[in-house]
């Protein structure tokens, strides 16, 4: 009984300031929640492409072998790492120039998806603080014109339309400011699984190659002619 009590209050609460804040508060909050769902969702994309550890993978390698290795790493099958050794193992057998191209068509298609609703997101944070100007001066209006009509001499009626103002300017401030420190530490953290992922795969490579020294002849011998 309790609990519904608090639910109701807290409904009315929410609506008590969407009704203050006019109607511009309703498109920052929808704004703000679609930003942090697809927030998460990249966060989410992002810890997937993490997987297992490189550094593990180099460990196993020395100690068990490259097949022992390589099982270990595909229990993560969606990491951006392994995505890359599997290229380097399906394909040397073809030559490091069949290698490389599979390594940077894996590494455009990852690279396109890490990316994707980035900008969106930015988008959101940008707008957001400009929908909240808006709803200030949307309130501004409201107050002269309730100033136009009535005077001064109700400061209940000139409130509404300073909380109108106040509200969807303080609304846009706290929907744009913590997506965008969200936004600039997931673009970060990105960038860096990325170079990562690259350089750890390049030095597996170099060694999948040195590996089978003669098919890398090989291939080099039929490019050149």
């Amino acid at each position: 009984m309790v609990l519904g009590v608090d639910q109701n209050s807290v409904l009315e609460a929410a609506f008590g300031i969407l009704f203050r804040g006019g109607w511009v508060l309703a498109p920052i909050f929808a704004l703000g929640w679609f930003g942090w769902f697809l927030m998460l969702e990249r966060y989410g994309y992002y810890f997937m492409l993490r997987g297992k550890s490189s550094a593990a993978f180099w460990h196993t390698l020395k100690k068990k072998g490259e097949d022992v290795a390589f099982d270990k790493l595909s229990r993560r099958p969606y990491g951006y790492f392994y995505a890359l050794v599997k290229d380097i193992r399906d394909h040397r057998d073809e030559g490091p120039i069949a290698v490389r191209n599979a390594m940077e068509a894996t590494r455009h298609r990852i690279s396109l998806n890490l990316a994707k609703s980035l900008k969106t997101i930015s988008t959101c944070a940008a707008i957001a603080p400009m929908l909240g100007l808006l709803g200030t001066v949307s309130g501004m209006v409201h107050t002269f014109e309730t100033i136009q009509l009535f005077g001064f001499g109700n400061p209940v009626l000139l409130a509404d339309g300073i909380s109108e103002a106040l509200l969807t300017t303080q609304a846009g401030l706290l929907v744009a400011f913590p997506l965008m420190l969200a936004y600039n530490y997931l673009a970060s953290c990105v960038e860096k699984v990325e170079d990562l992922a690259w350089s750890e795969a390049l030095k597996f490579e170099s060694y999948a190659l040195s590996c089978h020294p003669e098919r890398s002849e090989g291939s080099s011998t039929e490019v050149n002619k």
